[in-house]
């Protein structure tokens, strides 16, 4: 089993998980520390994993959370660590993006979607379609429905390598005004990237080469940003 005991907003918070749930890793921990909860709101966690970010939001400050995955493995995980640190506003639910609460009131989603491109589905924790925008656009959308109340808010984490022209467009088609809260650079580690599907690196290279993409050549190396994206309508 794994553990990860740390602070974000002023709050402890420990989470435990082993191989069978996705691991959280460091974007998780930003948006954690970037994400703007407020006493009182209600709070989706999308593709919550071990529910780490629905526990987070409901230590600092959140009445209810709701955390959605379609991995029952995720929803296991995300009870065991609701419980483990005395949370007990929070509900878990197996599910597709924000189908369990298209029909309900919201005033935060938090969300890091699948959004690995490729061309065909390797690992349904990371694959987000042929382009990477699939499920972003998909929670985009809903989203765009569900957050109706003034002061509503979206926060979504997006690689480059997802064609991010589409997924700002999707912001703009469904009503949004988005700013970028903070950028951090991910180094492309080629060997990495095959080893989770055949020709990944090969494939995300065409991807930039067509547009699609944004990867950066420094020194020999090759880079891309990922964006925190805080949106409202």
């Amino acid at each position: 089993m794994n553990h990860i005991n740390t602070t974000h907003q002023g709050s402890s918070v420990t989470i435990e998980f082993d191989k069978n749930v996705y691991s959280p890793g460091a974007l998780t921990g930003l948006i954690c520390d970037i994400m703007e909860i407020k006493t009182g709101d209600r709070v989706v966690d999308v593709g919550c994993g071990t529910g780490y970010i629905g526990i987070t939001a409901s230590l600092i400050g959140a009445s209810e959370v709701i955390c959605i995955d379609p991995e029952p493995e995720a929803i296991k995980w995300t009870n065991h660590n609701a419980k483990l640190n005395g949370v007990e506003n929070l509900t878990a639910i197996q599910g597709q993006a924000l189908d369990p609460v298209k029909h309900e009131p919201v005033d935060v989603i938090v969300t890091i979607p699948p959004q690995m491109p490729y061309m065909k589905n390797f690992n349904p924790w990371r694959y987000g379609g042929a382009d990477g925008t699939e499920v972003i656009r998909e929670i985009i959308k809903q989203a765009g429905i569900i957050l109706q109340k003034k002061g509503s808010r979206l926060f979504l984490v997006h690689a480059a390598l997802a064609f991010p022209a589409k997924v700002r467009d999707t912001f703009s088609e469904h009503g949004f005004i988005f700013d970028i809260v903070k950028t951090v650079e991910k180094k492309m580690d080629a060997s990495e990237l095959n080893s989770l599907a055949p020709g990944l690196t090969d494939f995300l290279m065409e991807l930039a080469r067509r547009g699609m993409a944004e990867i950066e050549e420094r020194n020999g190396k090759y880079h891309y940003p990922v964006w925190f994206y805080r949106a409202v309508i």
